[in-house]
């Protein structure tokens, strides 16, 4: 499925001191340019009737982790490596947030095939990430907020070094906040998001802001490590696509101080795959240096 008319919209929220006044703005007023959001999306024919969001001041403190499982079906060996990451995000609730990404090199243990395995589970992201992020040495493997000291000092973690490493990112400094609200309209299956991300300091490398759209479960064939075929096997977090492009959207540093970007999206027909029902959907979205490719900070947001 193709992401539609994303608003690569940037606007710089500031915050000018007037004499010595200290009057803090909670409710910053933001300018909603719309052109470029897909309005068929949206119900109602006045898209003055649009319920913008109203923002608070974000008061997060800590880094998040995101843990992006690269599995795949037919890999007898992702099944432990998927218990791993889950009791990772268990242990860590609102603090690590696990994306299962299902690919490989040559789409190694992806392949569908009748009669057991009938859901290609690829996303184009996830092609494109196993193939341009240098040291992936096959399933399963992981990244811990795309930092490097994996395998070969890679991005690239063996599963029985995710939980040192997360451990580890979960201490690190806070950069970067990012808060997320949305509108869903199920006459059209449309989805519109809004963020509002906020870098702490100046920087000076390039940012960008992507978002994921996350099946928080499908139940389909999975084989195990024994060479049986789990039926009912639960794949847990199931990247489905990417909201705003594989790369996301660009972010200014230029200046510290909040940004706002919106985004319309159209959820695939939920009457002929079931587990796109907007109660099985979530957004996972982060912020990463684009040179880099390390994750400032993450969060995830449950639909409905």
């Amino acid at each position: 499925m193709k992401f539609i008319n994303i608003s690569l919209i940037s606007l710089f929220f500031s915050i000018g001191l007037i004499a010595v006044s200290c009057d803090k703005v909670e409710h910053p007023v933001v300018e909603h340019p719309s052109s470029n959001l897909d309005w068929s999306l949206f119900p109602d024919s006045d898209t003055s009737n649009y319920n913008w969001p109203v923002w608070t001041e974000n008061t997060s403190t800590l880094k998040n982790v995101l843990l992006e499982d690269y599995t795949g079906h037919t890999c007898t060996n992702c099944p432990a490596a998927g218990l791993i990451a889950k009791g990772l995000e268990d242990a860590n609730p609102n603090r690590v947030f696990v994306a299962s990404v299902h690919a490989g090199i040559g789409s190694a243990f992806q392949v569908v095939s009748p009669p057991e395995f009938l859901i290609d589970f690829r996303t184009e992201a996830g092609n494109t990430y196993v193939n341009d992020i240098a040291g992936f040495f096959g399933n399963p493997a992981g990244t811990i907020n795309r930092k490097d000291g994996g395998l070969s000092n890679s991005l690239w973690f063996l599963a029985s070094a995710w939980t040192g490493a997360v451990n580890s990112a979960l201490t690190e400094p806070l950069v970067a906040k990012l808060q997320l609200q949305y509108n869903y309209f199920p006459q059209t299956r449309g989805l519109f998001v809004h963020t509002e991300s906020e870098f702490i300091n100046t920087l000076t490398d390039d940012y960008g802001l992507t978002i994921y759209l996350v099946r928080e479960v499908v139940i389909a064939p999975q084989k195990l490590s024994n060479g049986a075929v789990e039926e009912h096997y639960h794949h847990h977090s199931v990247l489905s696509d990417n909201i705003n492009g594989t790369w996301g959207t660009k972010l200014a540093t230029e200046n510290s101080g909040k940004l706002y970007n919106n985004f319309s999206f159209l959820l695939p027909d939920n009457t002929t795959d079931t587990t796109y029902n907007i109660t099985n959907l979530a957004l996972i979205s982060y912020i990463y240096n684009k040179t880099t490719l390390e994750v400032a900070q993450v969060i995830k947001t449950e639909l409905e």
